[in-house]
């Protein structure tokens, strides 16, 4: 456990913008952290609509750490927004528009990832009833009938490829 230091004692850790060109500097690397990001994002919902899942998964950890870094940058660009007003950066504008059109691609990325865990949850149900229908006790009706009561043995899943 760490111990605990004021806040007001802490050092401030955080890149401070102080000069017109470390300003242009940290818009720039915050749209190259996005020429990064917004391929991985695209690739991942195509990937998804397509139904590969599997591959979609496989970009988990390049697209974390790309989003890692945008969300650094995103840090600090608000951590010294009083010097980006300040010095006006030439590709502020830029950077602006392209975090809009990011955000309605994150909006269908989510909506499209909603709909596969949807779809993969109503198909390891199906599969689980349909397994558990075997496993399940027939019981008897009234008339001579019979029923199969819903099985509720746990499924089991190997990853095994």
């Amino acid at each position: 456990m760490r111990p605990k230091v004021p806040a007001s004692e802490r050092p401030d850790l955080r890149p401070k913008v102080t000069r017109p060109d470390e300003a242009e500097a940290l818009v720039s690397s915050a749209l190259a952290a996005l020429d990064v990001l917004e391929p991985l994002i695209e690739k991942e919902t195509e990937l998804f609509r397509k139904g590969r899942v599997r591959e979609a998964l496989s970009l988990a950890m390049t697209k974390n750490e790309a989003a890692q870094d945008y969300t650094r940058c995103l840090e600090t660009l608000k951590s010294n927004a009083i010097a980006i007003g300040r010095f006006q950066p030439s590709n502020l504008e830029g950077l602006k528009d392209r975090h809009e059109a990011f955000a309605r691609l994150m909006s269908l990325n989510m909506a499209v990832v909603a709909t596969a865990r949807t779809v993969s949850e109503g198909l390891m149900r199906d599969l689980a009833d349909t397994l558990g229908q075997n496993s399940s006790p027939k019981t008897y009706l009234r008339g001579g009938g019979m029923h199969r009561k819903a099985g509720t043995a746990p499924l089991a899943l190997s990853k095994a490829v």
